[in-house]
């Protein structure tokens, strides 16, 4: 099933957040998460929305 995520930056802090998007992919017969798309959420209650389902997953970081 699909599913539209929305992501907001909900600190106040000036530390941006960062947005990975992967999916995870057949390569030589192995399922390898491959880095799809990166977001960055650069100030406060910016937004992103992202699509997701099996398969496909987010990581969301402080950007360093």
């Amino acid at each position: 099933m699909t599913k539209a995520i929305r992501i907001e930056n909900a600190d106040t802090s000036t530390n941006p957040c960062v947005v990975e998007v992967y999916e995870n992919r057949d390569i030589d017969g192995k399922l390898t998460p491959v880095l799809v798309q990166t977001l960055t959420l650069n100030y406060p209650t910016e937004m992103q929305t992202v699509t997701i389902w099996k398969g496909r997953y987010l990581v969301i970081k402080e950007k360093e």
